[in-house]
């Protein structure tokens, strides 16, 4: 008598999900506010050293125009990390001549770090 192995189909194993060879890129999400500041003057340096003052490293700052007939500037201000009403709280405490305009809240995603 010889014996066999048969093979058949109709005894299923489950299989463990196949992991991905590359490491998930996770994101952190970021308050980013966006707003517009005019400040009097006819260049832009004493404005720019008062908004890095009172905002620090996580600000981005453009300068949109200079009316030297008006004598103002006015910036374009980035910031992280931080909300609204914190931005316009340091603003109006640190530049007491300042005109804030358009204001925005949104966030951004950053890559996470391992």
């Amino acid at each position: 008598m010889m014996l066999t192995s048969v093979a058949t189909s109709e005894v299923s194993v489950p299989r463990a999900p196949r992991e991905s060879r590359l490491p998930r890129r996770t994101h952190t999400v970021v308050p980013l506010v966006i707003i517009d500041v005019t400040v009097p003057g006819t260049s832009s340096a004493n404005g720019r050293r008062a908004l890095h003052t009172a905002l620090g490293d996580d600000l981005r700052l453009y300068v949109v125009t200079i009316d030297k007939q008006l004598e103002r500037v006015t910036f374009r201000v980035e910031v992280t990390s931080r909300s609204l009403e914190d931005v316009i709280g340091l603003l109006t405490t640190a530049l007491d001549r300042a005109t804030l305009g358009h204001a925005q809240a949104t966030v951004i995603r950053r890559p996470r770090n391992y």
